[in-house]
């Protein structure tokens, strides 16, 4: 027998329900996420998330905003149903529910350009020159994907 879990690659913003093999085992949930160590967010009274827990690292270029949780989670995110202890069950709460509670996050790097003849320190600047660049972080809802993979 299988169960249904869901997962979201903040990379791609796909969320998705994915077939568990039956079983009181965490590897199936250690090869969705693809790392060495799991951490489990409470997601509600009947569900929790399953997150990388070195996920928030050097060269980040992707993160899940979980609504009520004070800091951002990086890497796939995979929600099942149960407390996150052994058996963990399929979620009770439709794909489209779930994903409400998460937005997609991805830095984007902006060029910055005089837009007048700029006098500094360091010499004359021309209109429409590169002044350097400006961070801003993209945010998308996750893109649902109907059917188990």
């Amino acid at each position: 027998m299988t169960k249904t879990a869901y997962l979201l690659d903040p990379e791609t913003t796909l969320f998705r329900p994915v077939k568990l093999q039956d079983g009181i085992s965490f590897k199936p949930l250690y090869e969705l996420i693809a790392c060495r160590l799991i951490e489990v967010v409470r997601f509600d009274e009947k569900h929790s998330l399953f997150v990388d827990e070195e996920g928030l690292r050097d060269g980040l270029t992707a993160f899940a905003l979980f609504e009520g949780y004070p800091q951002p989670l990086a890497g796939k995110l995979v929600l099942v149903g149960g407390d996150g202890s052994e058996p963990y069950t399929s979620p009770l709460i439709s794909l489209e529910d779930a994903s409400a509670y998460f937005t997609c996050c991805r830095p984007v790097v902006d060029p910055v350009f005089a837009t007048a003849d700029e006098l500094t320190p360091r010499g004359l600047i021309i209109t429409g020159a590169l002044l350097g660049f400006q961070l801003r972080f993209e945010r998308r809802s996750p893109t649902l994907v109907e059917g188990e993979a």
